[in-house]
């Protein structure tokens, strides 16, 4: 049987995965927009094109920006609601408390698994 994880390593699994949701979402959102202005770019140069032979390179340079463009989408897709739902402000108040809750945790972890003693509250005498 697998190692039984700690609340805290728990914790800090869901932590790292809304993060990387949003770092994944904000870097293909970005992609996106990227390809929407080279969109405008690819169809000038169609419209300029000095023949078919560099109209055809221009159309596949597009084929390929707006497949780019389809599977960032499809990430920003994946990861919206995640990102909508941890931008409202209750729940972002939520994860602020959950990332302060993981460093409770850890030192009470720590504090459980350090070598403990005992000290004597009355002094017999």
């Amino acid at each position: 049987m697998g190692q039984v994880k700690s609340p805290a390593e728990q914790l800090q699994e869901f932590l790292n995965f809304v993060d990387s949701c949003s770092r994944e979402y904000q870097a293909a959102y970005g992609a996106v927009n990227e390809e929407d202005k080279r969109l405008q770019d690819l169809i000038h140069e169609m419209e300029f094109a000095e023949n078919k032979a560099e109209r055809n390179m221009v159309a596949t340079r597009l084929q390929h920006s707006r497949r780019n463009r389809r599977k960032n989408k499809d990430i920003v897709m994946r990861n919206e609601l995640v990102i909508k739902f941890f931008d409202e402000q209750n729940h972002k108040n939520t994860l602020n408390k959950m990332r302060q809750l993981l460093g409770w945790q850890r030192k009470e972890e720590e504090f459980l698994q350090s070598k403990r003693t005992y000290k004597p509250r009355m002094k017999e005498g």
